[in-house]
């Protein structure tokens, strides 16, 4: 038996066997730490040991679609990136791409309303949205061949279509491509603590954990940072991170201790390839527990009242803001996350029945509010010049709606993503529906080129050759940036 606490150390036999170095490691992310003892365990992911195994540019204004731009200026121009993820897939008719000439049972409900844009219009739930059209580009010619949520997610963190099944792709593993997010914190992490975060959670459904959120094929110590719990709590801070739950971080660096002794006795842990990635992470974390810029970032409850007010006082709005803090915390790339239990209904943007009341009054008011309170801070601060923001979702909804129950069906064919900040030339239309919001009519671009345009705004050739843990090359991204949203 294994001592957990106390001055004694392993016994002289060692941990010998790959089995025993296993069954420790069970013991200790179960005992030692929440969820492992990598960084992204401490964070609420696994360790490593669980995993198995353009074209075009031109002028705003009047919704005319951009005409070419051979040579935009803005690699590199994104200090950061935040990303606000719809999840679900927001239904491009409702919201940035209306079709208020359509038959009813294909342009729905909703009315329009102006932007800042001149002959751009959005959907009426819209209206602090609207204010910011004209920092804004849209692609709107977004379109896949994935029709689940895991695939399509997949598709749009890695730039990768997911080979396996629909089961399989609500189960993530080491053999994953990895998220964006992991591939920034490899290549170029800055000089922040933690380069990549998620907030506040993954995405997870029916037990599963879907995939393409972490980094995959590169390994834990660059799976993302997760906050957890709820941001919308009143007191929301550090000690909510299930880092070591209701431990001081003395304890913490006991246990931390204890790891090392364990790694330092053991020959075969010295070579694994997963021990090593459990060693570096171990120091990684313990900066996390300690580090003052971390727990101001997350310290919600020191941020004034009416700020927080701003966001919205709800899950997803409260998730923004602590994304916009972790940005100046110094995290390159934060996703946020919307969450399927905000809202009555509980299927976030997933709106196969009650799409128009749900869209009115659980999702697209909330999502306004952040999103404009978000590009006002950006603003005011002068940091939207070098911070890239995108409103992304994994597909959109059906054209026509479903009038038994009011709903909007999933939709990968045509969707509708937005673009704003560092190195994007605000006001530009990029691609086109057809007439019923349907297909793409011009300029289609896929995930693989949504993905290559974060890499190209942040400095990274999309082409660029990189190597998982096995050393096994692999590109970024097979994608082409869309140059037509550029400065």
């Amino acid at each position: 038996m294994i001592r957990l606490f106390g001055p004694a150390a392993p016994t002289e036999r060692g941990l010998g066997t790959r089995r025993e170095m296993l069954r420790i490691g069970g013991v200790l992310s179960g005992g030692l730490l929440t969820g492992g003892l990598s960084l992204s365990g401490l964070l609420g992911a696994r360790a490593a040991t669980a995993g198995a195994s353009e074209t075009a540019g031109g002028q705003p204004g009047e919704g005319k679609t951009a005409a070419p731009n051979a040579a935009p200026r803005s690699f590199g121009a994104a200090k950061r990136c935040i990303m606000l993820y719809l999840s679900g897939g927001p239904p491009q008719h409702d919201t940035f791409d209306p079709k208020p000439d359509a038959p009813a049972e294909i342009r729905g409900e909703f009315g329009t309303i102006e932007t800042t844009l001149p002959g751009v219009r959005v959907g009426e739930h819209l209206p602090r949205s609207a204010r910011w059209m004209h920092k804004v580009a849209q692609v709107r010619s977004m379109c896949h061949t994935h029709n689940d949520h895991a695939r399509g997610s997949y598709w749009m963190f890695t730039g990768y279509p997911f080979l396996g099944s629909v089961p399989d792709a609500n189960n993530m593993t080491r053999a994953d491509m990895p998220h964006l997010g992991a591939c920034v914190a490899k290549i170029a992490p800055g000089d922040g603590l933690f380069p990549f975060a998620i907030a506040p959670h993954r995405m997870d459904v029916a037990g599963g954990r879907r995939v393409g959120q972490f980094a995959g094929m590169l390994g834990a110590k660059f799976d993302p940072l997760l906050p957890g719990g709820n941001p919308n709590d009143d007191h929301y801070r550090l000690e909510q991170l299930p880092l070591a739950p209701n431990l001081a971080l003395d304890a913490v660096k006991r246990r931390l201790r204890l790891v090392e002794q364990l790694n330092q006795q053991v020959d075969y842990l010295e070579r694994a390839a997963a021990a090593q990635s459990l060693r570096d992470n171990q120091a990684k974390a313990l900066e996390v527990v300690s580090t003052d810029a971390v727990r101001r970032a997350v310290d919600l409850s020191a941020v004034d009242l009416k700020q927080r007010e701003r966001y919205g006082r709800n899950l997803f709005g409260q998730s923004v803001l602590l994304g916009r803090r972790l940005l100046d915390a110094g995290t390159r790339f934060v996703q946020c996350n919307w969450q399927r239990v905000q809202g009555k209904d509980g299927f976030a943007w997933d709106t196969h029945w009650n799409n128009f009341t749900a869209c009115k009054e659980d999702l697209i008011p909330p999502f306004d509010q952040a999103f404009a309170a978000l590009m006002q801070d950006l603003e005011e601060t002068g940091q939207l010049d070098e911070t890239l923001v995108i409103v992304a979702g994994e597909f959109g909804r059906s054209p026509k709606v479903t009038l038994k129950n009011a709903g909007r069906e999933h939709w990968p064919d045509v969707y509708t993503v937005l673009f704003a900040g560092a190195g994007v030339q605000g006001g530009r239309i990029y691609g086109q529906s057809d007439k019923h919001g349907a297909y793409p009519i011009e300029n289609a671009s896929s995930p693989a080129d949504f993905v290559a345009t974060i890499y190209h705004l942040m400095g990274i050739d999309p082409a660029r050759e990189e190597h998982d843990q096995l050393n096994r090359p692999f590109a970024l991204s097979k994608g082409k940036a869309i140059t037509g949203i550029m400065s």
